[in-house]
């Protein structure tokens, strides 16, 4: 009976951890956990303070005056014609396109457009695709407004690209006889940096600096053989205290 007793304790000790013990790990090593979260937290800072570029973030909003569904031609030419005296309306249908929205957003998006934007902007040297990257455009739902959002270290360089964008665009529109977009609100130069995000990055390395110290110092305890306490003692060899033998510097103080 004694033996399954002792064999159930250590099955239960073996498997299960107690907050008390839990927090006395921690205690135990609370210089490491502190030191590890602290260069946890430093090197984030620094990182992002000193070594990640800002990124600036601009946003443009077109409007798109006609646009369906799916793709219509839409005819309306009408004349007056005389026949015997008596006037007569006659409606000739001329194809006229409708595109949709989808169309609309693709050729903005498109390499044509792009090319315009490096040349007016003279950055030849710029890649089409890399460039093409850097600037995000979507319809916004349930409407007929297309939002143009453009990135760059350089926030006035960010606000010049949007505008341009929009300006060669419409020129585009204007000479394919599509004038049915204008531009509602035009980009402006921002302020503020989009990233790095330097507050959650020091958030979260808050909580990873605090696991991984967590971490460690369960790790060294699982490796630390040594025994200084009863309790120890009883976990480690499952053997009762009979007592302890208190250090030389403790019976020096107690004497005095």
């Amino acid at each position: 009976m004694a033996e399954f007793n002792r064999n159930q304790k250590t099955l239960r000790g073996s498997t299960e951890m107690d907050f008390h013990r839990f927090m006395k790990i921690i205690y135990k090593w609370r210089r490491l956990c502190l030191a590890v979260t602290l260069f946890c937290v430093l090197l984030v800072g620094l990182i992002s303070q000193f070594v990640l570029s800002p990124i600036y973030q601009t946003n443009t909003l077109l409007m798109v005056t006609v646009a369906s569904d799916k793709l219509q031609t839409q005819t309306t030419v009408t004349r007056q014609v005389t026949q015997n005296g008596q006037g007569t309306t006659v409606t000739n249908m001329a194809p006229m396109p409708v595109l949709t929205m989808n169309t609309y957003l693709g050729q903005l998006k498109s390499d044509v457009v792009m090319e315009r934007v490096l040349k007016e902007l003279n950055l030849p040297n710029q890649n089409i695709a890399d460039f093409s990257k850097t600037i995000d455009a979507k319809i916004v739902t349930d409407s007929n407004l297309i939002q143009v959002k453009v990135k760059n270290e350089d926030p006035v360089l960010a606000a010049q690209i949007a505008n341009t964008l929009s300006k060669q665009y419409l020129k585009l529109m204007d000479e394919h006889m599509f004038s049915s977009v204008v531009v509602i609100s035009p980009a402006m130069v921002p302020v503020e940096p989009i990233k790095p995000n330097k507050t959650l990055n020091v958030e979260i390395a808050l909580v990873l600096g605090m696991m991984l110290a967590i971490f460690l110092a369960f790790l060294l305890e699982y490796f630390d053989n040594t025994i200084k306490t009863a309790e120890d003692v009883d976990r480690t060899l499952e053997l009762p205290v009979l007592g302890i033998i208190p250090l030389k510097n403790d019976q020096n103080i107690r004497q005095n």
